[in-house]
């Protein structure tokens, strides 16, 4: 028998048609939007989950917002791997759901998320859509969307909790592109995944070029212990090794930038300063609080 469905048939002799969804959140000083993450969780078809936040010191008022939600609310750091393993540690659910803080959902994700797991899947893609008004979050919303279906950068959101405990969760020596990490060892294992329709929105897009530059400076420190671990994927020229500056789903929205001299101009930009941003980074080097590989 598969372990595909070998995992199939433990869910179906499950107690419950309806698994628990341990719903698992990490954040630091989110206050502008976790409100209306949470808003969207509470409105969803799916009604059998719980809700466990990690947060991270957080200073501007997250932590007491988070509260208002769920008794289920811890503080932990240093990063976003070791809360989100503290998190699955405390959590009860037959399948896991990782969301950020800054993600708005459709009513009807988890509930098409648990059916993909029905029809024999372990883990599920969500596609997450940039919203925001700047200039830069509509090249972010061009960005992401190239990257709907595209094999070349995806990272399974959903999942069972045999298959996250088998792989043993997140790497905690990894920021940058864990998800990816997570996404490539689950799939080194035989686990299957599919894609959702359903979609998660991003709310916390970047306001301005500074943002930008902030976030890809951060990630290009965090960046060397992935790269590190995952460089026998490049070598042997796999489609899942995520490091990519530019990427051949870009042509998707060539059609959109060269009619908008203006988006085509901030696409430029963006790009530039995501390169510059995360190779200074990266040649700086992790910060303290990380472990290094």
């Amino acid at each position: 028998m598969s372990l595909k469905s070998k995992l199939g048939d433990q869910l179906s002799q499950s107690a419950s048609s309806k698994p628990l969804v341990s719903v698992i959140i990490a954040c630091k000083n989110n206050s502008e939007y976790i409100r209306e993450s949470l808003e969207s969780l509470k409105k969803q078809t799916y009604t059998n989950w719980e809700l466990i936040i990690i947060d991270n010191f957080s200073t501007d008022g997250t932590f007491e917002i988070a509260k208002q939600y769920t008794n289920q609310v811890f503080q932990l750091g240093p990063e976003r791997s070791t809360q989100f393993n503290y998190g699955f540690s405390q959590s009860k659910g037959e399948l896991i759901y990782r969301i950020g803080a800054e993600f708005r959902l459709q009513s009807d994700v988890i509930q098409k998320c648990v059916q993909k797991i029905h029809e024999g899947f372990d883990a599920v893609a969500i596609h997450n859509r940039s919203v925001g008004d700047s200039i830069w979050a509509k090249v972010r919303y061009l960005e992401r969307e190239s990257y709907r279906y595209d094999d070349e950068v995806v990272a399974v959101r959903f999942f069972t909790r045999i298959a996250f405990d088998k792989v043993g969760g997140f790497d905690e020596n990894l920021v940058a592109n864990e998800d990816f990490d997570l996404h490539n060892r689950m799939m080194d294992l035989g686990y299957t995944w599919s894609y959702t329709e359903a979609i998660e929105d991003h709310l916390g897009e970047p306001k301005n070029i500074g943002d930008v530059w902030k976030k890809f400076f951060y990630y290009g420190r965090t960046m060397g212990n992935y790269m590190k671990k995952n460089a026998s994927r490049k070598s042997l020229g796999e489609k899942n090794n995520h490091v990519k500056l530019l990427r051949s789903s870009y042509k998707k929205f060539y059609g959109k930038l060269v009619t908008n001299p203006r988006l085509f101009l901030a696409f430029i930009i963006y790009m530039s300063v995501k390169l510059i941003a995360g190779g200074t980074g990266y040649l700086i080097g992790s910060p303290k609080n990380l472990k290094k590989s």
